[in-house]
């Protein structure tokens, strides 16, 4: 008895300390789980190019429809999936801070660093490594997102909320604000909404919302903080009514075209690849079958179970005469596969040979990894740093200055170059921290890291550096016999390779 209750109080403990490790991640874990899809975008995907030609001509006002095909087109097309996942790797979404100075502050002093460690503490629990490229993917195929901060001393996490839900709403300081509209959440959702939105809700349900409240527009669309924050491409996105589409959509027609033309290849596959075979009722002199119906159709049971796949039977008395299937189909079908291809890479604005196509010089995928980087470095980057910068600045240091965040502009594709620029960069008095950056180096790192290997490890005693024609001179009496190093005579001659480290002279 006394061993039951034992067990019952264990599992008691545990049940207690399981409940109290939910609520203190509570918000964590609604914005990592949802198991009923409830924040899923409702808008239907269309398989028609025809539905997909009428939403483009009217395209801000399907912009729900365009992104549910275009998210679909993800899925299902490998072309338009590969080039997103193309784009979305492209960065390496390496970045640095630095002060501003002339905001009160004109002169670096030693607090400064203490505000460095701390402003890039901060940014580390922004996770951007993480955050950064899913904001970039998504909003390539949505066009525009909507996505809430939740925070804690953990750390940052963000819950992206249905585009149905929400509208543009301002621009501050090159950050997008948003409102949602309260009439379309239901209560199943409550529980899972931020407490921002829970209050507005509750707000809503009572009704009696003045129509000169600053929090609300239209007495249904609430006005999110600054925890709210919207990415979208389009900069028209405040007089197109709040709403953008994504800049993938003109290949949307391309990708249905491509889809068919396959469809047509299979169906040409097929008809080559059939054979009919005829067995021949025996008829007399009048055209009247002479076997017994019955018995025939015994025989073409008989004979249809025991064909392989690809091949029909026919039963008749008649006279059947050969018609091969083989190229019946469009001859056409694989060129216009081709064809269409190619059109749906010139709709994304990719280079076809950069995914294995053919190409006649290396140069045109240089040139296409080259335009595609500075799309990403002047549509993506100034988007994300006037974010994270609204971010930091409402973070307050001791030295009161204001620090900003900056992505350094180099891509995968281009790593070896972009640092070497950047590494060339220093012998001109180029930043250190944007190389330490480059090489990938997140800001709290810079700090942590090297301020370890040289406080505590005393890396340089551990790392000696092994003498070399760089490191020894002519005059440097401390080489051994049998270690490498410069011959102590500026003029050597043709033996002097072969002396060792005990050189006399020569």
């Amino acid at each position: 008895m006394g061993r039951k209750r034992t067990v019952k109080s264990r599992q008691r403990t545990k049940q207690r300390n399981l409940a109290e490790a939910r609520a203190r991640y509570e918000q964590f874990a609604s914005t990592l789980s949802d198991p009923k899809s409830r924040f899923k975008p409702t808008s239907t995907a269309t398989t028609t190019k025809s539905s997909v030609d009428s939403y483009l001509n009217r395209p801000f006002d399907n912009t729900e429809l365009i992104a549910a095909t275009l998210r679909q087109a993800a899925i299902t097309d490998g072309i338009v999936s590969s080039t997103i996942r193309y784009y979305q790797s492209h960065p390496t979404y390496n970045h640095t801070i630095y002060p501003v100075l002339g905001n009160k502050q004109y002169e670096v002093d030693q607090n400064m660093k203490q505000d460095f460690i701390d402003m890039a503490y901060v940014l580390n629990q922004y996770n951007i490594y993480f955050w950064a490229p899913y904001f970039f993917k998504e909003t390539l195929i949505d066009g525009v997102t909507y996505w809430y901060k939740i925070q804690d001393s953990e750390g940052i996490s963000y819950m992206k909320l249905p585009m149905e839900w929400c509208r543009i709403s301002s621009i501050e300081n090159g950050v997008y604000r948003f409102r949602i509209d309260v009439s379309k959440l239901k209560a199943e959702v409550y529980d899972e909404l931020p407490e921002e939105l829970q209050s507005a809700y509750d707000t809503y349900g009572k009704g009696g919302i003045s129509a000169d409240d600053e929090d609300w527009y239209d007495r249904k669309w609430y006005m999110v903080s600054e925890k709210g924050v919207a990415f979208t491409f389009d900069q028209n996105v405040l007089v197109n009514g709040g709403v953008a589409i994504s800049p993938f959509a003109a290949a949307l027609a391309d990708s249905l075209s491509l889809t068919q033309a396959k469809k047509n290849v299979d169906i040409k596959d097929q008809l080559d690849t059939i054979r009919i075979i005829h067995s021949k009722i025996p008829t007399n002199s009048e055209g009247v079958p002479t076997l017994n119906l019955k018995t025939a159709k015994l025989f073409d049971e008989q004979m249809r179970s025991r064909l392989p796949a690809g091949v029909v039977a026919v039963t008749s008395p008649s006279n059947l005469t050969n018609v091969p299937l083989k190229g019946s189909g469009n001859d056409g079908v694989y060129d216009t596969v081709n064809k269409q291809t190619d059109q749906l890479f010139y709709s994304l604005g990719s280079s076809a040979p950069l995914f294995g196509g053919s190409t006649t010089s290396a140069n045109i995928v240089k040139e296409s990894v080259k335009k595609d980087a500075n799309w990403i470095f002047t549509n993506l980057f100034p988007l994300l740093e006037n974010y994270y910068n609204q971010e930091l600045s409402m973070v307050k240091t001791k030295g009161k200055v204001v620090w900003n965040m900056k992505f350094i502009r180099q891509s995968r594709f281009t790593l070896k170059d972009d640092i070497a620029n950047i590494k060339d960069q220093l012998t001109f008095g180029g930043s250190r921290l944007d190389y330490l950056a480059a090489c990938g180096l997140t800001p709290i790192e810079v700090i942590s890291k090297l301020s370890f290997e040289q406080q505590s490890l005393d890396i340089d005693s551990i790392m000696v550096v092994k003498p070399t024609s760089n490191t020894l001179s002519s005059g440097n009496n401390t080489v051994n016999k049998g270690q490498p190093g410069r011959p102590k005579t500026d003029n050597p001659t043709d033996d002097t390779d072969r002396l060792d480290g005990a050189n006399n002279g020569v």
